[in-house]
């Protein structure tokens, strides 16, 4: 009888302790802080630049912002090791690149935003999404996924549209969708649209 005992509550130990086991590994996650006030911020001091000289170019002025904006891309030190020549877009995209904070779809407000082969001197015989040329930060989204993007060009910090639904017109149902990212010929102009050059988005910390 005593045997008996025994090895019914041993079985019962070992279910007791499958069942804890089975609970932990199907525990829902906890949930992520919410950063939206992060977010916010970002754009906050992104849009007081607007129209402005600030940053003096396009990496220049992200990184205005983002020093004003408490580090949420990048630190300087961190920042260093990645560069391949003068090009801060291009260590920037190498730096999320390496901690994976690069991604394609469904921009969120206060990303960055980069673009690819939008310089000659920078061109490539074989034109390649990671050829890093230009840097913006996300400010907003419709629902019809138009991107708002402020970046510094032409001398200034103005705000442009993507929206790669429909890569090949700026205009969509009397709807700015898409700005020139250069000059093209007139036959040739979808080639020189902001969906032409997009080449990821880039998360925050």
């Amino acid at each position: 009888m005593k045997q008996y005992l025994l090895v019914l509550c041993s079985c019962l130990f070992l279910l007791s302790g499958c069942a804890q086991k089975e609970f932990t590994q199907n525990a829902p996650e906890l949930p992520r802080k919410d950063d939206t006030p992060k977010r916010q911020e970002i754009i906050k001091n992104a849009l007081k630049h607007q129209a402005k000289h600030d940053g003096g170019d396009c990496s220049g002025f992200v990184s205005l912002v983002n020093k004003e904006s408490d580090q949420p891309y990048f630190t300087t030190a961190e920042l260093n090791g990645y560069f391949e020549d003068a090009r801060r877009s291009l260590a920037i995209y190498n730096l999320l690149d390496n901690q994976n904070r690069l991604y394609q779809e469904k921009p969120k407000v206060g990303d960055l935003v980069f673009f690819a082969n939008t310089v000659k001197k920078y061109a490539k015989a074989k034109k390649s999404v990671d050829n890093i040329t230009h840097i913006g930060i996300i400010t907003k989204v419709d629902s019809d996924d138009t991107v708002y993007f402020i970046h510094h060009t032409k001398g200034k910090n103005l705000i442009s549209q993507m929206n790669l639904n429909y890569p090949t017109v700026a205009m969509y149902d009397n709807k700015a969708v898409n700005s020139y990212m250069e000059k093209c010929p007139r036959n040739e102009g979808s080639q020189c649209l902001a969906p032409a050059y997009f080449s990821a988005y880039g998360r925050i910390k």
